[in-house]
């Protein structure tokens, strides 16, 4: 018996022994944290557990049409702290550092709970009791889908199928990324299977953009500059953007990904505004071996190899964009 179905039965046994069980997510949490958040949610509570997802933010918009989406709550003390202090168990996917939950991470870390990691970033933080993590996978989607399937008991249904689809989907960039695998694609299959239409999901996703935040992608467009010989391109987006077009940082999900269809560009980098935190946020985007997670690890961030991000502290987007021109500067010396 390998490894892996060995830490899937361990797993699954503390997550069908627990009676209350917490699933949460990184800050900012993107359709892989969300799909598989609620894929593992549904699948729990088709096992009759109590079980509640709690994140730092809001879901994403285009996610909200997932079944089980209104369920997901965003942290409150004096609401949840009561369910946090009894659950037997819980779980943090797609992160690999507890500070990652942002205002969850101190009621979290004094938690006596079980604490299981599912994640796929590289370097863990030594913080769970279990950790189920593989770096060379597509998504902490693709790693839900195999725990839950090694469950004998257990058959797909549309709603996990459609929850992991997005997971797989976004993290892979469309299915365009280097760890999208012939065995990707066999997921992939099951779950159109199991009912997971290719068609609606994409369209939800991607294609329901309200006028004004197709308004703002204008607006990043229109400021993309292009750095050190053409090779990379940054789109930056401060609090003047946002409040003309009734947006916020939230609303720029995939921008970045149009800062690499510029002929020549290796790097594409995303600069946000965070106005009611006094921070910016860095997304990074690669072609090839180009490691951006660690221009991202420099900055305090990190990620994968090819997409990575971060979030700075600074008193304007010039002097945020100096901090990741510095960074570059080390690549193209």
């Amino acid at each position: 018996m390998n490894n892996s179905i060995i830490l899937h039965t361990e797993i699954l046994k503390s997550l069908k022994n627990s009676k209350k069980v917490l699933i949460t997510t990184h800050t900012n949490p993107d359709g892989d944290a969300i799909g598989s958040a609620l894929a593992l949610y549904h699948y729990l509570i088709n096992n009759n557990i109590t079980t509640q997802v709690i994140i730092s933010d809001d879901i994403p918009r285009n996610m909200k049409f997932l079944s089980g989406s209104k369920s997901v709550e965003i942290y409150n003390p004096n609401r949840h702290n009561y369910f946090i202090n009894i659950v037997d168990t819980i779980v943090f996917l797609d992160l690999n550092d507890i500070s990652r939950t942002r205002s969850l991470s101190h009621i979290l870390e004094q938690s006596k709970a079980l604490k299981i990691v599912i994640d796929h970033h590289t370097n863990p933080k030594d913080f769970a009791n279990l950790l189920y993590s593989d770096i060379e996978v597509s998504s902490t989607g693709e790693l839900i889908y195999r725990l839950i399937t090694s469950d004998n008991g257990f058959k797909l249904n549309k709603e996990i199928a459609e929850c992991l689809y997005v997971a797989i989907m976004t993290d892979t960039g469309s299915f365009r990324f280097q760890r999208t695998t012939a065995e990707v694609h066999r997921i992939i299959a099951e779950l159109i299977e199991a009912g997971a239409d290719p068609y609606t999901i994409y369209d939800y996703v991607y294609n329901q953009n309200p006028l004004n935040i197709v308004r703002l992608l204008g607006i990043a467009l229109s400021k993309m500059q292009l750095y050190f010989n053409g090779k990379v391109c940054i789109m930056a987006l401060d609090k003047n953007d946002f409040a003309a077009t009734g947006t916020n940082f939230r609303d720029t999900e995939f921008f970045v990904d149009r800062t690499l269809s510029v002929e020549g560009v290796e790097i594409g980098i995303l600069v946000t505004e965070v106005l009611e935190r006094g921070e910016f946020k860095i997304s990074f985007r690669s072609k090839g071996d180009i490691k951006v997670n660690s221009i991202a690890q420099a900055l305090g961030g990190g990620g994968h190899l090819n997409a990575a991000g971060a979030t700075i502290k600074s008193f304007s987007l010039d002097a945020a964009l100096q901090s990741v021109i510095n960074q570059l500067s080390k690549v193209y010396i």
